[in-house]
């Protein structure tokens, strides 16, 4: 699994790179919620209609599902640089 983050306008560039084992779990709605409130805010009127068809269309419909990895091994690297 690999999770990067490139800012072009601060030049801010990071990776991370977990290598191990994956499971997919069913997807838990009050869980969902949860995470996007701490990084999108509470109120989900402002939030882009994506993240609410994530958590009130039918998972099983949409094939929803949770990834969890038990890291054998991690690196992470920063490339960042000045603007």
């Amino acid at each position: 699994m690999i999770v990067d983050e490139c800012d072009l306008a601060t030049g801010v560039v990071r990776q991370v790179i977990a290598r191990g084992r994956g499971e997919l779990l069913p997807f838990d709605v009050p869980r969902g919620r949860r995470k996007l409130v701490r990084y999108i805010g509470e109120d989900e009127s402002r939030w882009d209609e994506r993240f609410r068809r994530y958590l009130y269309d039918d998972p099983e419909t949409r094939g929803t599902v949770w990834l969890r990895v038990s890291a054998r091994s991690m690196i992470v690297q920063g490339f960042s640089y000045v603007v």
